[in-house]
Formats: C-alpha cells, structure tokens, sequence
C-alpha cells in the first residue's frame, strides 16, 4: 500500500464511521457549488503553505474521532466550559482559517446550507489530491454538533501509546487492526513536535538510554532538532 493510498483510506474509514444518511449528492438542489467553493479555499492556502495540507487532515481525524464527524472541535471555549480545542492534545491543529474562509465564502452563496461538519470533511479530502492524491468523492449531510468539552479528548490516541494500547483504543471505537494502520499512515505526511517523542530519545527506560526500536542515525537527526526545545519540529518523511 502506497503512503498516499494509506493516508486516502484513513480519511474514508473515519468519515464511512459516520455515514448514516448521507448521500454524494446533497448540496446538489441547494448549494450546487459547494464543493467547488471549499475547493477553491483549500488551494489557495496550499499554494502559500503547502504543510497545510496535513494539518487539515489531522484536524478531520481529531474530530471525528471525539463523539463522530460534528465540527466540535472547531468550537470555542466559553466562560464555563473548555472545548476541545483548548485540549493540549488540539493545541497544535492549524487549518482554523481555511475552514472559515470557505464558511464565509458559503455563506455568502447559500446562507445556512452548508455545515461546518461537511467542509471539515470536504476540505480533508480537498488537502489529500492537492498534496498529490487523487480526485474522489465523499458522501456530505452531516450535521454540526454543539458539545464540545475537554475531557472528551483522553480518546485521542496520545504519541506515548504503543501498537498494543493502539490496537485496544481503535478497536474501542469499532476500528479493526488493518484500519488502524491505514489511520496511522496518515502521519507519514506532516511534522511532529519534538514534546510528543522527545520521551524516547533519553532516559527512556530502565534497561535504554534511547528507543532501541529507533533506527541510531535517525537518533541523531531527532536529537539535532530537538536542541531548539520542545517547539521544534521534525518532518515525518
């Protein structure tokens, strides 16, 4: 299995998680340049900063993975709940402004039609042909939620788990072992901080220093970029 096809198969296998009712048709009647709009928004913020791409598609995993595919983690915290996306786990999610972009721009062509659900979705699928997949179509009809609550985020697999606690956690929400490793491959696209490994290059057990499983020259490299402190980033590829 290709890298690309991996990372096409994570977002079908989330979004087929939640497909009851939807249909590729249905802005069709109602808002027939929807598709085109979103489109349109997620190419030209790729064009100015290509790594964006990942970002959108990490973004659809974190929330359909919290409650199903409901746009909750686009939703600010207010004085008396913390949402989603003040979780430490969503801290690090960028792509907010594409999503907004195309809102707007749908507002304005049919106000009130189109979720935020949908372009999250819409605009995941838009990020992997522009990042040199190919054109495939997605069911759309979802549905805004309006939960959105920080404790809800412990169901995100943290970086620390192993393919065991993985294998648990997926299967937890129905997920077989094949599909979790089609999700994983979307991390072969996009940069990981160095806060989320940082763990398995020392100190990390009793009997290792560093991470045995770890190829030793790519120690080194992750060592490197980790000297500018937790911020740093590391490309996955």
């Amino acid at each position: 299995m290709t890298t690309m096809m991996a990372i096409i198969m994570m977002v079908m296998v989330a979004m087929l998680r939640c497909c009851n009712g939807l249909n590729m048709n249905y802005y069709i009647m109602n808002c027939p340049m929807a598709e085109f709009i979103v489109k349109n928004s997620v190419n030209s913020a790729l064009r100015s900063d290509p790594t964006l791409a990942a970002g959108l598609i990490r973004m659809h995993f974190h929330d359909c993975f919290i409650q199903g595919c409901d746009a909750s983690v686009l939703l600010d915290s207010t004085s008396d709940n913390t949402a989603e996306k003040d979780s430490p786990a969503n801290l690090s999610l960028r792509g907010y402004e594409i999503i907004d972009d195309a809102k707007k721009q749908l507002e304005n062509q049919c106000p009130g039609v189109v979720s935020c659900a949908d372009i999250v979705a819409m605009a995941a699928r838009d990020a992997i042909f522009f990042a040199g997949g190919p054109v495939y179509d997605i069911p759309k009809g979802r549905k805004d939620g309006t939960r959105s609550k920080i404790e809800d985020t412990r169901n995100l697999p943290p970086p620390t788990f192993n393919t065991s606690e993985l294998i648990k956690m997926f299967g937890q929400h129905g997920f077989t072992t094949q599909e979790m490793v089609a999700l994983s491959g979307g991390h072969t696209l996009g940069v990981a901080r160095c806060s989320s490994f940082k763990n398995r290059l020392k100190n990390f057990d009793s009997k290792n220093d560093v991470d045995p499983s770890i190829d030793a020259q790519f120690v080194k490299t992750l060592a490197r970029t980790c000297n500018a402190g937790d911020d740093a980033e590391q490309p996955l590829t």
